[in-house]
């Protein structure tokens, strides 16, 4: 890794240095995909939602839904949850109205991809075996509804998305949702994962949402997160619960229980960043080895943009 902290008077936290957040600007202006790139500008100099919206597009299907690698893990072209989850969360970031095609026909296709049966989402349809994808997108790990805690993943966000476009959506099927989730809130424990939580954090974070749902889900956040958490940096390499994973900005749910831990994860985030400006990810496929290499560059991209969001919401950016 690259020194990427100035020196800081005793006591006080790292700060990304100025030298550092160049390094991280110049990989995701020079390597990024057009979609990270809109997005850091949008966040930090004087680029527009437009712009984002037009890197959208290429991800777009006609049937409303997105695909074609969004979610750099999954490849496939055709429409997915996974992709359109993630392509409306960054059209709400950008403050796209509803009545936006693409936030109208994203919402529409959830809406039609919805299983009753199931009472969620699959994240990931069968055509999936079809193209490179990470382990973790395999279909036989989703035909049943996925290894995921049914109940959130990709519930818990999808519902976000509903509320913050109610108008889009029918109230009675809302409704029911609503109710569906808060009858499942109290089944769940500290096998749920970060993932989950950061998903119910969406939830608790969406104002459209009913009070009753965002208290209720705010308050498994604060049961669940503190037993889950990774307080040891030795592990933050793997695949485990990170403090900013559950707390990645300071009007967090978790943000006043896991303070110090978030503190010391950002000390050890800023010392993750690599030679090139960027960090990197944490995992692998288990197949696909070209394929694997243009998504980690993806995800390089996507993860220095998280890490320089993380790190600005807390306060650690050296001013230039």
């Amino acid at each position: 890794m690259a020194p990427s902290s100035r020196d800081s008077p005793e006591g006080l936290p790292l700060q990304l240095s100025h030298a550092a957040y160049r390094r991280a600007r110049g990989f995701l202006l020079e390597r990024a995909r057009p979609l990270e790139r809109a997005l850091f500008l949008r966040d930090y100099e004087d680029g527009s939602g437009s712009a984002v919206i037009d890197a959208l597009a290429a991800f777009r299907n006609r049937d409303g839904g997105f695909g074609h690698g969004l979610e750099p893990d999954l490849r496939l072209p055709s429409s997915s949850v996974l992709a359109t989850n993630h392509a409306l969360r960054m059209l709400h970031e950008i403050g796209a109205p509803p009545d936006h095609p693409f936030v109208s026909g994203g919402i529409a296709w959830l809406l039609g991809a919805y299983e009753p049966a199931l009472g969620t989402w699959r994240s990931v349809p069968p055509e999936a075996e079809q193209h490179p994808h990470a382990d973790h997108w395999k279909w036989a790990l989703h035909a049943d509804g996925g290894p995921w805690p049914r109940a959130v993943l990709p519930r818990a966000e999808i519902l976000a998305q509903l509320h913050r476009w109610e108008c889009c959506v029918p109230a009675r099927f809302l409704a029911d949702l609503d109710r569906r989730f808060l009858a499942d809130l109290a089944g769940l424990d500290a096998s749920i994962g970060a993932d989950a939580i950061a998903a119910c954090e969406a939830l608790v974070q969406t104002q459209a949402a009913p009070a009753r749902l965002r208290e209720a889900t705010a308050q498994r956040v604060r049961e669940l997160g503190g037993a889950m958490v990774s307080r040891d940096p030795a592990a933050w390499s793997g695949y485990v619960a990170k403090p900013l994973k559950l707390a990645p900005r300071p009007g967090s749910t978790l943000a006043a229980a896991l303070a110090a831990e978030v503190s010391r994860n950002l000390d050890w985030e800023i010392e993750q960043q690599a030679a090139d400006g960027s960090w990197l990810p944490n995992w692998s496929w288990g197949a696909y080895p070209e394929a694997w290499q243009q998504a980690r560059l993806e995800w390089q991209g996507d993860l220095t943009l998280q890490a320089l969001r993380a790190l600005r919401a807390w306060g650690r950016i050296e001013p230039p």
